[in-house]
């Protein structure tokens, strides 16, 4: 069985039981910290997945780390995932808990790169056509590019919209390309 597969079961499991139990809010806020502290940590993620550390040490760690910042729920799924031998696998139940939950809450994650910064107005501008055009409410992460020359371009999920002036010079030199094809 493969990493996804295996991480969807278990994030679903969460997400399920959580709103058996009417807690799914503060279980989605708690995996959100959890998920983040991984993301921003290699070590926690290496000892965690580290199959020569022992099962006891690693809960230990999670304890240390998350105990006392999220409900105990949140914790025992940590130590259950540890004790059914998936450590190997906690990020990516933790990352496909998150989509998950996006998905439940209708919520899309949109990275925006710019050729420079953007300011507040056309952030919320882009922000406002996204919200409308996806029907979702619409997440932003910025990013700056400068080969871009102009323009932005728009990631959500595996869909790109590219609306830079690198692209556009690029369609403008194929059209020549083919009109002059045409001619000879």
């Amino acid at each position: 069985m493969g990493n996804f597969t295996i991480a969807t079961r278990y994030a679903n499991a969460l997400l399920e039981a959580s709103e058996e139990k009417n807690t799914f809010d503060a279980v989605a806020k708690d995996m959100e910290l959890i998920y983040n502290t991984f993301d921003s940590s290699k070590e926690l993620r290496v000892a965690i997945s580290n199959p020569i550390l022992s099962e006891e040490k690693k809960i230990n760690i999670l304890r240390e780390i998350f105990g006392g910042k999220v409900s105990s729920d949140s914790l025992e799924f940590l130590f259950f995932v540890v004790k059914k031998g998936r450590d190997e696998v906690m990020f990516d139940i933790l990352k496909r808990f998150m989509e998950l939950r996006d998905d439940k809450m209708n919520i899309v994650k949109v990275l925006i790169t710019s050729a420079f910064e953007l300011n507040e107005k056309q952030k919320s501008e882009i922000k406002s056509k996204l919200t409308g055009y996806l029907q979702k409410d619409v997440r932003m992460q910025y990013k700056v590019n400068p080969t871009l020359i102009g323009g932005f371009t728009v990631r959500v999920g595996d869909t790109v919209l590219d609306a830079s002036v690198v692209h556009q010079l690029e369609l403008l030199r194929n059209k020549f390309l083919k009109e002059e094809f045409l001619l000879n």
